[in-house]
């Protein structure tokens, strides 16, 4: 009893932290913004923490994508998250310790589609230099 009264309230102090922590979702990602020509170097990371909408920031944790040199992730339709990155596609990821403004580019191209999932939209993750609300 005592050891599920402690991982209980592991779990639920975890929750509460500002970052995505297994399936909860965060608040405003922490960490020394940064700038980047490309991201290309997220081949070296295997998650990403994604932050969509600026005004009230709500973040995810997903995997790193990678084609060629070029970041993508992957929305399912149902998911909070998207329904935030299509309303505004201007994002923060995190990669490692540091902050990246990124802005999520639809992936129209039906060979690069073919690539991932069926029913899933995609998004190329451009670096972009940070705006006067980040």
């Amino acid at each position: 009893m005592a050891k599920q009264a402690a991982l209980l309230s592991l779990v639920l102090a975890m929750a509460g932290c500002q970052s995505p922590f297994l399936t909860f979702s965060g608040g405003a990602l922490k960490g020394q913004e940064m700038q980047a020509d490309s991201f290309a170097f997220a081949k070296e990371f295997t998650l990403l923490t994604l932050e969509v909408r600026p005004e009230r920031p709500y973040s995810v944790l997903l995997r790193v994508v990678m084609r060629g040199e070029e970041l993508y992730i992957d929305a399912a339709q149902r998911r909070r998250w998207h329904t935030y990155l299509k309303q505004n596609p201007a994002v923060r990821i995190r990669l490692g310790e540091a902050v990246y403004p990124a802005t999520a580019v639809r992936v129209e191209d039906p060979e690069l589609l073919d690539q991932f999932l069926a029913g899933r939209t995609i998004y190329r993750l451009v670096p972009r230099a940070p705006s006067a609300s980040d």
